[in-house]
């Protein structure tokens, strides 16, 4: 018989978001789409699994060459002519092969794991700016700036994280101030005035991101009626209906779910919100599975880090502290921001909902976080044993 390693809540909440990843992608995108997204889950626990079995520091050690694979992807990704999905700017997806890579979800998770081990090898020496620099800030500035163009709101993730970390690593807070805080703003003042700026052609080139986002902020008329325009004759799915389509069909989803939903499977929005499967999948949760479902899949986020907490308070060593809240805030922060995104309270991001989403790289590289709190768990339990 096989033994399972770790923590069993978080190993629950891992089975039950797989679930509810394979009822939502069948429903969205059919026999077809499940086929593949079922060998990406299997593969996915396959790599929890192994990976909670060995002790959490082999990774920790490779994280450095993890990290550098990622930043060769993404240059790779920036100078390549291949690097598109369709007509749309990629920046995102690398092809291998028959696979398609997304080199900024292995990025922000080998990030985590460099600057958790750097924080914790070299803590005696960042008091000074340039350890500081080449250790913590120079990693993270490296990463932020190739993914930028075309994913910023995994830049925004990735600030918030490195943020946090600093903060719950004890980091003095003067110099957390002076060398982390008062940058950081001039930079959010430089991006909020570029922003404010009027079309300029050399800039919308050079960074079509945040020319998305500027129009995704400035749209703020909703003019979404529930079902009045959404209707299967009239329907021109080649059509852009308003500046907010995508929130529009969100919108009408959750709309349409109410407090229990109208059922598995019986989701009208499927058809018209794009990547309904991934970027906008929470909203056909809950026109299926209503407020009630919606509310569920939140507890289980919000258990798994609730476990987070406890084992962060059980571990007796700081490095494995920092790698707890480290991998297990990017898990809830990605999940709130996808959330948040289908219920308009901030601009499409593209973010997918951990361990539910289709995507192989999102699955696999969760999986890869998974397994390593699963490994770090292991090992907290076996020291209250002896």
């Amino acid at each position: 018989m096989l033994r399972i390693f770790g923590d069993r809540i978080i190993w629950g909440v891992a089975i039950l978001l797989f679930i509810c990843s394979i009822l939502l992608v069948y429903s969205s995108g059919g026999y077809q789409s499940l086929t593949n997204h079922i060998t990406h889950l299997v593969m996915g626990v396959g790599l929890i699994f192994i990976l909670s079995r060995f002790n959490f520091r082999y990774f920790t050690n490779l994280s450095t060459i993890l990290l550098g694979l990622s930043v060769c992807m993404l240059i790779w990704l920036m100078i390549s002519p291949d690097s598109y999905r369709g007509d749309v700017m990629a920046g995102r997806w690398l092809k291998l092969g028959f696979l398609s890579f997304q080199p900024s979800e292995l990025a922000k998770y080998s990030l985590i794991l460099f600057l958790c081990r750097n924080l914790f090898v070299y803590k005696e020496k960042l008091n000074s700016f340039l350890p500081f620099f080449l250790h913590v800030l120079l990693p993270a500035i490296l990463v932020s700036l190739l993914i930028i163009q075309s994913n910023l709101s995994t830049v925004i993730l990735i600030i918030a994280i490195l943020f946090f970390i600093l903060f719950i690593s004890g980091y003095p807070l003067n110099l957390f101030a002076k060398y982390l805080v008062f940058p950081s703003t001039i930079f959010i003042m430089i991006f909020l005035l570029f922003l404010c700026l009027p079309p300029i052609k050399t800039l919308d080139n050079t960074l079509p991101r945040l020319t998305t986002w500027k129009n995704r902020i400035c749209a703020q008329e909703i003019d979404f009626i529930p079902f009045k325009w959404v209707d299967d004759s009239q329907y021109d799915p080649t059509q852009n209906y308003n500046n907010n389509y995508q929130i529009n069909n969100a919108l009408g989803a959750i709309n349409r779910g109410g407090l229990l939903g109208k059922g598995a499977g019986k989701s009208y929005y499927k058809r018209l919100l794009p990547d309904s499967k991934s970027d906008f999948i929470f909203a056909i949760l809950i026109e299926e599975y209503g407020f009630v479902g919606g509310v569920i899949v939140l507890c289980l986020y919000l258990l798994f880090y609730q476990r987070i907490l406890i084992l962060s308070i059980k571990a007796k060593e700081e490095f494995s502290r920092l790698l707890l809240l480290g991998l297990g805030t990017m898990v809830l922060f990605q999940a709130l921001l996808h959330m948040s995104v289908s219920v308009n309270l901030i601009p499409v991001t593209g973010q997918t909902l951990p361990l539910i989403s289709k995507g192989g790289t999102s699955v696999w590289v969760t999986s890869l976080a998974f397994g390593i709190i699963l490994n770090i768990s292991h090992q907290i339990n076996n020291q209250y044993l002896k």
